[in-house]
């Protein structure tokens, strides 16, 4: 899939992932099922892979994950 964005809006999308990492990291630290925690942490990767493409901030997950 290819998706073009202008630059507002790559920056915009940017934000929220960004927002979206930080949430996931914090509801990963507080969660205490497993099963749940592992989904959460799949997550937490594709959106550190996410923000690295969109030359955003680098997270260690999203190198692990590649």
């Amino acid at each position: 899939m290819h998706v073009d964005l202008s630059d507002e809006e790559a920056t915009l999308l940017r934000s929220l992932l960004d927002q979206a990492y930080r949430d996931l990291k914090e509801e990963v630290y507080k969660t205490e099922t497993y099963t749940f925690k592992d989904q959460l942490v799949g997550q937490e990767r594709i959106v550190a892979r996410l923000l690295a493409r969109l030359g955003g901030p680098r997270y260690p997950d999203a190198e692990e994950a590649a």
